[in-house]
């Protein structure tokens, strides 16, 4: 989300070499999945005119481990999460030279032209794309929930109304799984403009 900022680390996050994707959503979905990935090139947490949504806000949250991303609109709210991960495959080994600055490991100007071999661990890394069931949000001390569809009156006069700052979001899959996180604070300000009543 643009409230954390977009770091270097975050788009070698995205950029591992991901090898492989996985999806776990169920084939009927309730919340539909977010209209953007996180690697999308769009203005995150601010207001854009959509030809499908109309006005929509896309947001963007990266924790240790997984990526959430959502989109936000009158007609509907979609998320994805997305759970990076890393499976141990084998090792590698290399092999190079010692001395004169030569191989994996310069070791500078010596006597002696050794062999040696470096074992480095190899790791396949994926990405596991599910979109949960439900989402819960507190705002104002009081919980909203959200399943599908367009978002109710109630919900757009919550969310316009929201106060300044990260709103807590709580992801709910029919298997019982959760998944908390939040929506930053820019995403929050924008609510206003896209659920402002007519």
């Amino acid at each position: 989300m643009s409230g954390y900022g977009d770091t270097i680390v975050k788009w070698q996050l995205l950029g591992l070499g991901l090898s492989l994707a996985v999806s776990t959503a169920a084939p009927a979905l309730a919340v539909a999945p977010a209209s953007v990935d996180a690697g999308d090139n769009v203005a995150w947490s601010k207001v854009v005119e959509n030809p499908f949504d109309g006005k929509v806000v896309y947001d963007r949250n990266y924790k240790s481990g997984f990526v959430f991303v959502s989109s936000w609109s009158k007609n509907g709210i979609g998320v994805t999460y997305n759970r990076i991960g890393s499976r141990f495959i084998g090792y590698d080994t290399g092999f190079g030279y010692s001395g004169f600055g030569f191989g994996r490991y310069r070791k500078g100007f010596g006597l002696g032209l050794g062999l040696f071999s470096d074992i480095e661990p190899v790791y396949n890394y994926y990405l596991t794309e599910s979109v949960p069931d439900s989402i819960s949000l507190a705002i104002g001390g009081k919980i909203y929930t959200y399943k599908d569809g367009p978002v109710s009156p109630e919900l757009a006069v919550a969310l316009a109304s929201a106060p300044s700052g990260n709103i807590a979001i709580r992801l709910i899959w029919d298997d019982g799984r959760t998944k908390d996180t939040e929506i930053g604070k820019d995403t929050v300000k924008a609510w206003k403009t896209v659920f402002q009543p007519l």
